[in-house]
């Protein structure tokens, strides 16, 4: 019997998942409905996040982005994309290195924005025809969103190859022909008329993880619960933390959950914890968000979309990158209240005000939260149409 046409076999897409939890979160659904589909899918992946592709049917490269020894060396005082840059570095040789030797004949890739597959298909030299870039939230910005600072860690790598890799978050925001999968809906997308016909929005997913059975809590039926997170990145503005304490402290009305990220030693930092405070270094969040009154989030993309999902009235309390933008547009449609440390000093009192002003409002803010979620609905059900656009 002759061999089945190439054309007629699964198309083979390689993915070059993100490294970072809420750009690797956003493909993983991706990843799982190209499979469905019947595509032969390879996923790049760090071994951070490899165990999360378990129970999708996929070929799997895993490779460490360990950068812990760099870290080290960092100052205290470093921003917290210090160490991402480093990560990014080395992801993006660890690919290149893979890519340069691997010899599939792949119909498509599809790579997380923070590669720069412009610069890096330099020296790999792939039909970029192939290329879709997928994109967590939005590929535009009202906001100055280039740090050279960030370039620090891609300079082993730039120079390894003779080429001049661009700061990841800037090149977020770069325009390029390249096809964009969007994880968001055109409605819900900053200055939506200013996008082109590369884009293609297919709504963001909801991940919904296994129950951490290790997360106990009880919540006190007698008082509304806050929940405050800054994610897993930026977690560490203390000054928040302690003018949250002081807005809600031994409150009859208020029961708060505030997670810190992995980065601050909550024994070192919090002497006095109010009794109606829990804080915790990791709070698995979409298991909490069900029983939330209030969520205050740093306005993370995926955190704002679990955020509007749960129906919890929401304080967008934007800390950088695409987070102030995302905050804006929620404001913008009616979805909730946002504060702007770059406009104003977020002092206790204001804090306590924008909860009690978001909570009182969360009427007035259902419109606006179900024409989001409807409109990203919408979204997700362009799936598969989009899919076979791309990849036919």
């Amino acid at each position: 019997m002759s061999e089945t046409p190439r054309e007629n076999k699964a198309k083979k897409i390689f993915v070059a998942n993100g490294i970072l939890h809420g750009h690797f979160t956003g493909s993983v659904e991706v990843v799982r409905e190209l499979v469905a589909l019947g595509y032969d899918v390879t996923c790049c992946v760090t071994d951070e996040f490899a165990d999360r592709l378990n129970d999708i049917p996929v070929k799997k490269i895993v490779y460490s982005s360990d950068v812990s020894e760099v870290a080290k060396w960092l100052p205290p005082y470093a921003p917290p994309f210090a160490i991402n840059s480093f990560m990014v570095g080395k992801a993006t040789y660890m690919l290149m290195e893979l890519l340069l030797k691997d010899e599939t004949d792949y119909d498509y890739y599809i790579f997380d924005c923070f590669f720069d597959i412009e610069e890096m298909n330099k020296v790999l030299k792939l039909d970029s025809s192939k290329f879709t870039i997928i994109y967590p939230s939005f590929i535009l910005t009202d906001e100055n969103q280039f740090d050279n600072a960030r370039l620090i860690g891609l300079q082993w790598t730039s120079q390894h190859y003779n080429i001049n890799l661009h700061d990841f978050v800037g090149l977020i925001f770069t325009p390029n022909k390249i096809k964009k999968l969007i994880l968001t809906s055109k409605f819900f997308h900053l200055r939506p008329e200013d996008t082109d016909d590369t884009c293609y929005f297919i709504g963001p997913h909801i991940e919904q993880r296994v129950e951490d059975k290790s997360f106990t809590f009880q919540k006190d039926e007698n008082k509304k619960l806050i929940f405050i997170s800054l994610g897993t990145i930026f977690g560490r503005d203390l000054d928040f933390y302690h003018q949250c304490i002081e807005a809600f402290r031994d409150s009859d009305e208020y029961q708060v959950i505030m997670s810190v990220g992995k980065f601050v030693d909550i024994a070192e930092t919090f002497k006095d914890i109010p009794k109606n405070f829990n804080i915790y270094n990791y709070v698995p969040q979409t298991q909490l968000l069900p029983d939330v009154d209030i969520f205050i989030t740093h306005a993370g993309f995926n955190s704002t979309s679990e955020g509007l999902a749960s129906g919890a009235a929401m304080v967008l309390v934007p800390q950088a990158v695409d987070q102030f933008d995302v905050a804006r547009v929620v404001e913008k449609l009616n979805a909730g209240i946002a504060l702007n440390k770059h406009e104003i000093t977020i002092t206790a009192d204001i804090i306590k005000k924008a909860v009690s002003d978001a909570y009182n409002n969360r009427e007035n803010f259902k419109a606006g939260r179900d024409a989001i979620l409807n409109s990203f609905k919408e979204a997700r059900n362009d799936r598969k149409a989009i899919y076979e656009e791309i990849f036919a």
